[in-house]
C-alpha cells in the first residue's frame, strides 16, 4: 500500500492534523468542551493537554479571547469567594 493510503492513528497525529479534525467538529456543532473531551480519549492526553491543544487551534482561535477572559472571572471569583 501507497503512503497516501495509509492512514494515520490519532495518537501520531501532528497538532496540525488534528486542527483539521477540531475544525470540521466544530463545524458540526461540537462545542470546545466537547473538543477536549474528544481530544484527550482519541489523542490519549492528559486534560491539561488537551486543554492546550484545543485552545492554541486554530479551528477555535478566533474564541480565544473569550475562553481567556472566562478563566480571568473564574479566576477571581474563586480568589474572592476563597479569600
Amino acid at each position: 500500500m501507497s503512503s497516501q493510503g495509509q492512514r494515520r492513528s490519532p495518537t501520531s497525529m501532528t497538532e496540525r492534523d488534528w486542527d483539521h479534525v477540531l475544525a470540521q467538529l466544530r463545524a458540526d456543532g461540537f462545542s470546545p468542551v466537547e473538543a477536549i473531551k474528544i481530544t484527550r480519549v482519541v489523542r490519549q492526553v492528559t486534560l491539561a493537554e488537551a486543554k492546550r491543544i484545543v485552545h492554541e487551534s486554530s479551528a477555535w482561535a478566533d474564541a480565544r479571547d473569550a475562553f481567556d477572559d472566562l478563566q480571568d472571572v473564574a479566576l477571581a471569583a474563586a480568589e474572592e469567594t476563597l479569600g
